[in-house]
């Protein structure tokens, strides 16, 4: 009820705005029997109809009504065809278009769903409104074609010039400031347009007072400085200015302006080139900026598409780069950035698919969107299952919030058929103070700091102030990543070899056993050991690479030179704890070896202990199917991992290699003894050969002897050299 006040009102204001629209036309009408070749008014209701709903035909059926009370006197019998055939007409309309859409937008497509109601529009109106006329005696019958015709085109013309800036200014469609095209022009283009435009418009009125023919070429000299608005300006300017130099110029040539009455529209074919030409004036214009305006919301779609995540709706990693440089350059305040990773989150793809991931991930950005609400953060899904978050926050309050953050991780239960996933996360944090640091070393920091928390178990927060020590040395761990991944790709890797001599029969020479060691030189040129380049490829996932180049660049050696090959006896190369549980790199060495000159059993793979306990089943299998091709096998630094002699007998093991801590203390060292005789005992009793690493002095070879070691391996023997100086071959 409290809306009928509001709705009387409306109506009111729309009824006085149609029977302005018809006041307008009324300039056309010289006879009771006249039909006007332009009526605004049928645009008008047109759009309102749409805009407000169906029940505001009766707001045109009351401006109908006040026409022919107040301007037009007609035949009483005329005045409810008149009425009728505007309303009815638009109500149709309207129908139609909402038939086929729900919400009208500025497109091209609308346009003419819009064009083909307002044809409806004028085809019915024009069939009631003519009938009236010939019902009410005022157009003999043969007139009635003529009558039809002009109706409908008067109603096209008035609905194309009107109704789409009626649209607009009424609020159809309903724009987003943040997807409105930005204005190309500024004030001083569109006052230079609005200046042209009256130059035309007034030549125009000009050209019509000096010729006796109508100036149809005038209705398209305006069209070139539309088309400048469509392309320029915004969709409503082109709109409003569209309608109002329609309208202008259909008062110009449609009345004559300025020539006597006898020049006015008499025939048809002059209604019919003039609608035709005003028509070409009011479309063209307004489908071309509905083009732009399509063009740019697809642009800006794809902008977006390069900027937004699909599946969280949060930035993606480039964009949040792009706007966190531009936060730390330009911030005056202190800034946190986290750095969020989900804690075994392959278990949730694994177990229960990768759209149960996903819709953990859905929920996971919730959270973040929910928890940084209120800390001007950006937000980012940085990676799979990592989210990066900038926020304007000091430490203290930092630190609430990434505790926050891991408790509601914590307690989130992400329903997924008939199952609650659970999930917990380690986030990374640092804070900086202007001047702010560069994004990159602040990524690497937060990086840096969230694996650390991980690696100490996990669902807990860790700043960059809190284990530094611990931080730093990972950030060597992947500067030396980088440095052997850089090795690799330029071939700075050499091969060095070291004698594995046996202890208990006189070596020969002719039969070499040594284990093949890995150097590379840095980017000066220097020769470098590799130990932290070794760690830091296992620990970065390229150790397979780091191996098989290492086990290919062996063999390749080895068959270029088959003096030498032919004095291998055994040739020992390490491999790493993802290489042993790598498929790949298995196929890769069982063809490898295949097409290879030298033989598998001259090939000694050796493998650390607790390699081989990390997955015992894979392991097996790895070395059962290179034992079957002849390979053979030797067990690295045994004694300082789990030391469990129980798994050796699963394992396919030829040789035992005692750690060097052991060997090193052995002459002073009660307890290495007794390991060191406790390892050889057990690997004889299993028919596996013992082999003592990092034998430096006679005491220890005599010690070693004494326990009945097999062979031993060191400086006390000799240092390792590069493979061709261990050979014996001449570069």
């Amino acid at each position: 009820m409290r809306d009928i006040p509001a709705m009387v009102s409306r109506g009111a204001l729309l009824a006085a705005l149609y029977f302005a629209g018809a006041a307008l036309a009324v300039v056309f009408v010289r006879t009771p029997g006249d039909v006007v070749p332009f009526w605004p008014a049928a645009g008008i209701g047109y759009a309102m109809v749409l805009r407000f709903g169906k029940r505001y035909v009766l707001a045109i059926a009351a401006g109908q009504a006040l026409v022919h009370l107040l301007l037009v006197p007609t035949p009483p019998l005329f005045l409810p065809f008149s009425i009728g055939s505007n309303a009815l007409a638009t109500w149709l309309a309207a129908l139609y278009v909402n038939a086929h859409t729900r919400q009208l937008r500025l497109r091209t497509s609308d346009g003419f769903l819009l064009m083909r109601g307002g044809a409806l529009l004028c085809l019915v109106s024009a069939l009631i409104g003519s009938s009236g006329m010939l019902v009410a005696g005022m157009i003999p019958t043969t007139e009635w074609p003529r009558a039809f015709l002009q109706w409908a085109l008067g109603n096209l013309l008035g609905t194309l010039a009107t109704t789409p800036c009626m649209l607009l200014l009424f609020g159809i469609p309903r724009q987003d400031p943040t997807r409105l095209p930005p204005s190309l022009a500024g004030r001083r283009e569109r006052l230079l347009w609005s200046l042209l435009m009256a130059l035309l418009l007034a030549g125009a009125i000009a050209l019509a007072h000096r010729t006796s023919m109508y100036p149809l070429a005038t209705a398209t000299l305006p069209l070139a400085l539309l088309l400048w608005s469509a392309a320029r300006f915004p969709p409503t300017f082109t709109a409003v200015a569209t309608a109002v130099v329609t309208i202008i110029l259909t008062l110009i040539l449609g009345l004559g302006i300025g020539l006597d009455h006898t020049q006015r529209l008499e025939s048809l074919q002059d209604t019919a080139l003039l609608i035709a030409s005003l028509v070409v004036v009011a479309t063209i214009p307004l489908l071309l900026a509905a083009s732009y305006h399509e063009r740019f919301l697809a642009m800006a779609a794809l902008h977006e598409r390069a900027m937004i995540d699909a599946l969280t709706q949060l930035l993606n990693r480039e964009a949040f780069e792009e706007r966190a440089r531009q936060r730390l350059a330009s911030h005056e305040g202190p800034l946190s950035l986290f750095y969020i990773d989900l804690d075994n989150f392959k278990l949730v793809n694994d177990a229960a698919s990768h759209a149960a991931g996903d819709e953990m991930l859905r929920h996971l950005a919730r959270v973040m969107q929910t928890e940084f609400a209120d800390c001007d953060a950006l937000i980012a899904r940085s990676g799979g299952d990592e989210f990066t978050v900038l926020a304007a926050l000091p430490v203290e309050q930092a630190m609430a919030v990434a505790r926050r953050v891991l408790d509601t991780i914590e307690a989130m239960r992400v329903a997924w058929q008939g199952d609650n996933l659970r999930a917990t996360a380690s986030i990374g944090l640092a804070v900086s103070q202007p001047p702010h640091p560069s994004f990159d070393a602040l990524l690497s920091q937060v990086d840096a700091a969230c694996h650390e928390a991980k690696d100490l178990g996990g669902n807990r927060v860790l700043a960059i102030s809190d284990n530094a020590e611990s931080l730093r040395d990972r950030s060597r761990m992947v500067r030396s990543a980088l440095e052997a991944r850089e090795a690799l790709d330029q071939r700075r890797l050499e091969l060095w070899c070291q004698p594995i001599v046996p202890l208990m029969h006189p070596p020969q020479p002719q039969h070499l056993h040594f284990e093949v060691l890995l150097r590379w030189r840095d980017g000066e040129g220097l020769l470098r050991p590799p130990a932290h380049l070794i760690a830091a490829a296992e620990r970065f996932r390229i150790g397979p690479r780091l191996d098989r180049y290492v086990l290919d660049t062996t063999l390749a050696w080895l068959e270029s030179h088959p003096d030498a090959a032919a004095r291998v006896a055994q040739c020992s190369i390490n491999l790493g704890a993802a290489t042993l549980v790598d498929e790949e790199f298995r196929e890769y060495l069982a063809a490898r070896l295949r097409r290879s000159s030298l033989r598998a059993e001259q090939l000694c793979l050796e493998i650390t202990e607790t390699s081989v306990v990390r997955d015992m089943t894979r392991a097996r299998r790895f070395m059962t199917q290179m034992r079957s091709l002849g390979c053979r096998f030797a067990l690295d630094d045994f004694g300082i991992g789990f030391c469990s002699f129980g798994y050796l007998r699963d394992l396919p093991v030829d040789y035992l290699k005692i750690d060097g801590s052991f060997v090193y203390a052995l002459p002073n060292s009660p307890l290495s003894e007794a390991v060191v005789r406790s390892i050889t005992e057990i690997a004889h009793l299993l028919g596996i050969r013992a082999v003592a690493e990092h034998a430096e002095d006679a005491a220890q070879i005599e010690r070693l002897r004494a326990l009945q070691v097999d062979y031993a391996q060191g400086f006390a023997f000799q240092r390792p050299l590069p493979i061709a100086e261990f050979f014996g071959v001449k570069s």
